[in-house]
């Protein structure tokens, strides 16, 4: 079984392969910027006896998204799981917002999941995609990221249209609360307290049981198209 998770170096990403690890997969860590942590994260599947590979790719650029799928090619005659896990956020106030700001997250948050996803499906014959959304897409906007929420609205979108144009995969998108990554921590903590009270969080969620919520996505019977709110 071989899994291809992209966003691999970030928190949520590297819980999701060492869940996969357990799991006897080979995993393919797709990764753009944080080469340290995908290195880090790659030594700890090792150790536990794991095939993986690290594919550096700008999800957002397509000559580079190729030559990832290229070498998954070369490696494996298919993949059976897809996690879109990759995305960026690069909060600003609405009134400040650029359009350069905003484009980019559009890009890589909508198209760069598009482009991984349509690449994927040539190599899923009835395998899964689990698309890393977010509660940002439906219910928990703020003045900050509003194109952080469009995208994810969008990414619930090509959940939907994907699923219903390939019914031999299984398609879903998940949609976390806030979770304790370290962007979140970084962030202004007085603005994080009046968002849990916003949402009704008593804690942040943990990758980790964002990363145990996929696994059973997958082997459970949950149909095409899902679009899953994961609270506490």
């Amino acid at each position: 079984m071989v899994v291809l998770i992209t966003g691999a170096s970030s928190d949520i990403g590297r819980c999701i392969a060492l869940e996969f690890a357990k799991e006897k997969y080979d995993i393919i860590l797709n990764y753009n910027s944080n080469y340290d942590k995908v290195i880090n994260l790659k030594k700890q599947l090792d150790k536990m006896n794991i095939n993986s590979y690290i594919c550096k790719a700008d999800i957002s650029s397509e000559e580079e998204v190729k030559n990832m799928f290229a070498f998954i090619e070369s490696k494996y005659a298919k993949i059976d799981v897809l996690i879109n896990c990759a995305s960026i956020s690069l909060d600003n106030n609405i009134e400040e917002k650029t359009k350069k700001e905003f484009m980019r997250v559009l890009e890589v948050n909508v198209f760069g999941t598009f482009l991984v996803t349509r690449h994927a499906l040539k190599l899923l014959d009835n395998g899964t995609i689990i698309n890393i959304s977010s509660t940002d897409a439906i219910d928990t906007y703020n003045e900050y990221n509003i194109d952080y929420s469009a995208s994810k609205a969008a990414i619930n979108s090509l959940t939907k249209t994907f699923s219903y144009v390939y019914p031999n995969v299984k398609i879903i998108s998940l949609m976390p609360l806030w979770v304790n990554t370290s962007s979140i921590r970084e962030m202004n903590q007085d603005f994080l307290k009046k968002e849990l009270i916003r949402t009704k969080q008593t804690r942040l969620l943990e990758p980790s049981e964002v990363a145990l919520k996929v696994i059973s996505l997958i082997k459970d019977d949950t149909l095409s198209g899902s679009i899953i709110r994961m609270e506490e």
